[in-house]
C-alpha cells in the first residue's frame, strides 16, 4: 500500500499541470491512500517547485480570472448609465464611456429616453458628443421622473442639466427653467396644495411671467402653457386673467383665451344677467375647440392656433378649483345634449305606408 502512496506522489510531482493532480488526488483510491494533511503537504511542495504553475485552489479556472474585454465593460458602464437617476454618477459614466469609444452615440443606449422633438432638434445639436449625450439623458431621466411623480430625482437632474447648459446655450436654459417651473407646479399641487394651501407668491410670478414670455425662437411645449391656465383657474387667479393678462396673448395664446373665459364666467356667475355675454362667448370657443380639425399645425413659435383633441385635461390636474369644474362639466354635458339632438333631427324618418 505505501509503495502505491509513493507511486501516485512521485506522478504529481512529476505533474506540471496542477489542475490534473486535483484530478488524481481526488480519485477515491488516492483519498483513501492519502490523508488530509499529506494531500495538503503535496500541493504545497507544487507550489514551491513550480513557480509558472497556476496556484489557484479551484479544480476550474474561476469566471472572474478571465480579464473583461473592452465590450463587456462598456455594456456594464451602458447598464449602470441605465439605471442611475444621480446626475453626477451619469456624467462620470460618460465620461468613462467617452474614453472607451468615440465611435458610440450613447444617447440611443435606451429607448425609454424620450424627449419631444421640439427640444430634440437643438439638443442634437450641440457639437460636443459628451455634452450632447449628457444634455440629452439628464433631460429625458428628468422627464420620465417627473411622469412618474418622483419630483426629488427630476428636480435634481433638471437642476444639473440647468448648471450646464447655462455655460454655452441661452436657448436651452429658458427651457430648463420652463420645465423646473411645470416641475414645480406639479411638485406643489402632489403636496401642499392637497391640502388647499396657496402656492407662494413667487410661484405665482412666475408662472405669470411663463404665459408672457416672449422670447424669440426658444422652443415650447404646449403642455406648460396648458398647466399654468390650468394652475391659475385652480387657484382663482380671475383677476390676473380676466383683467391684467396682456391682450396680446388671449389673442395668440389660446389655452389663455379659454382660461381668460372660464376665469371670467366664474367671476361673474353670482349675477346671471351679467354673466351671460362671457357665458355666450365661452360656449362658443369650446364649439370651435371640440369641433376643430385635426389638420390643425402648430406654428412656428411652438405654439398651435387652435386648441386641437389631445390627451390632456385642461383644468383638472391633481385638484381642480369647484367652480371651473362645475363651469367645465356644464359646458360639455351642453355639448352632449345638443350633440345627441342633433344626431336625432338628422336620423332619416322610416316610410310611411299611405
Amino acid at each position: 500500500m505505501y509503495l502505491l502512496f509513493c507511486l501516485f506522489r512521485n506522478l504529481c510531482l512529476g505533474l506540471e499541470d496542477l489542475q490534473l493532480v486535483f484530478m488524481i488526488s481526488s480519485h477515491e483510491l488516492f483519498i483513501k491512500l492519502l490523508k488530509d494533511d499529506e494531500r495538503k503537504l503535496l500541493i504545497d511542495q507544487m507550489r514551491k517547485r513550480s513557480p509558472r504553475i497556476n496556484l489557484c485552489t479551484k479544480p476550474v479556472t474561476s469566471f472572474y480570472d478571465i480579464p473583461a474585454s473592452a465590450s463587456v465593460n462598456i455594456g456594464q458602464l451602458e447598464h449602470q448609465l441605465i439605471l442611475s437617476v444621480d446626475p453626477w454618477r451619469i456624467r462620470q459614466i460618460l465620461i468613462e464611456l467617452h474614453g472607451m469609444t468615440s465611435e458610440r452615440q450613447f444617447w440611443t443606449v435606451s429607448n425609454k429616453w424620450e424627449v419631444p422633438n421640439v427640444y430634440g432638434n437643438v439638443i442634437l445639436g450641440i457639437k460636443d458628443n459628451l455634452t450632447r449625450d449628457l444634455v440629452y439623458i439628464l433631460m429625458a431621466k428628468g422627464l420620465h421622473c417627473c411622469a412618474i411623480k418622483d419630483f426629488v430625482h427630476a428636480k435634481q437632474l433638471f437642476a444639473a442639466c440647468l448648471e450646464l447648459v447655462t455655460e454655452f446655450s441661452p436657448k436651452l436654459r429658458q427651457v430648463m427653467l420652463n420645465e423646473m417651473l411645470l416641475l414645480d407646479i406639479y411638485t406643489h399641487e402632489a403636496g401642499a396644495g392637497v391640502s388647499g394651501e396657496r402656492p407662494p407668491s413667487d410661484l405665482i410670478s412666475r408662472v405669470r411671467g411663463y404665459l408672457e414670455m416672449r422670447v424669440p425662437d426658444i422652443p415650447l411645449r404646449q403642455v406648460i402653457a396648458e398647466e399654468c391656465v390650468a394652475f391659475l383657474l385652480n387657484w382663482c387667479e380671475n383677476e390676473y386673467l380676466t383683467m391684467q393678462v396682456p391682450l396680446p396673448l388671449v389673442q395668440t395664446n389660446p389655452y389663455v383665451k379659454l382660461g381668460q373665459l372660464l376665469a371670467a364666467t366664474c367671476k361673474e356667475l353670482p349675477g346671471p344677467k351679467e354673466s351671460r355675454r362671457t357665458a355666450k362667448d365661452l360656449w362658443e370657443v369650446v364649439v370651435q375647440i371640440c369641433s376643430v380639425s385635426n389638420q390643425h399645425k402648430r406654428g412656428n413659435d411652438g405654439r398651435v392656433s387652435l386648441i386641437k383633441h389631445r390627451e390632456s385635461t385642461l383644468g383638472i390636474m391633481y385638484r381642480c378649483e369647484p367652480l371651473v369644474l362645475t363651469t367645465i362639466l356644464s359646458l360639455f354635458v351642453k355639448l352632449h345634449n345638443v350633440r345627441v339632438t342633433s344626431n336625432v333631427h338628422s336620423q332619416p324618418r322610416e316610410p310611411t305606408i299611405s
